[in-house]
C-alpha cells in the first residue's frame, strides 16, 4: 500500500477547478492531522466507541481526499472493528496510526514542496 498518491489531489483540483484551494486544503489537512490522530488514539484507549468512530471517519474521509492511502486503509480497518464493538482489535491498529500519519505528512509535504518549486 502506498503512503500517498498525488492523483487524488490532482482530481480534487480538477473538480473544484482551483489549484490554490487544493493546496490550501492539503496544508489544512497536514495541520489538523496530529489532532485527528490524537482523537482516535485517546477515544479508543478509553473505550469511547462513538468518539473513536467519529474521529476515524474524519480521518478516513479527509485522507481519501488528499490521497494518503495508507491512512485510508487503516481507518477503514479501525472503523470496521469499532462497528463490531471490537475495541481491542481497533486499538491494535490504532497504535500504528501515529507512525503512518508521520509518513503521510512527510510524503504530502514533499509533494507540496515540489509543487511550489514548479
Amino acid at each position: 500500500m502506498s503512503t500517498f498518491d498525488p492523483r487524488d489531489l490532482d482530481r480534487l483540483a480538477q473538480d473544484v477547478d482551483n489549484w490554490p484551494f487544493t493546496v490550501s486544503f492539503a496544508h489544512t489537512y497536514r495541520r489538523l492531522l496530529p489532532q485527528r490522530v490524537e482523537r482516535i488514539v485517546t477515544a479508543t484507549e478509553v473505550g469511547d466507541l462513538e468518539g473513536a468512530l467519529d474521529a476515524t471517519l474524519s480521518l478516513r474521509v479527509a485522507s481519501s481526499i488528499v490521497g494518503t492511502l495508507e491512512l485510508v486503509e487503516m481507518a477503514r480497518f479501525i472503523e470496521g472493528r469499532l462497528r463490531l464493538g471490537d475495541v481491542v482489535g481497533a486499538l491494535a491498529r490504532v497504535r500504528l496510526v501515529p507512525a503512518a500519519a508521520e509518513r503521510a505528512d512527510r510524503a504530502l509535504a514533499s509533494y507540496l514542496v515540489e509543487y511550489a518549486d514548479s
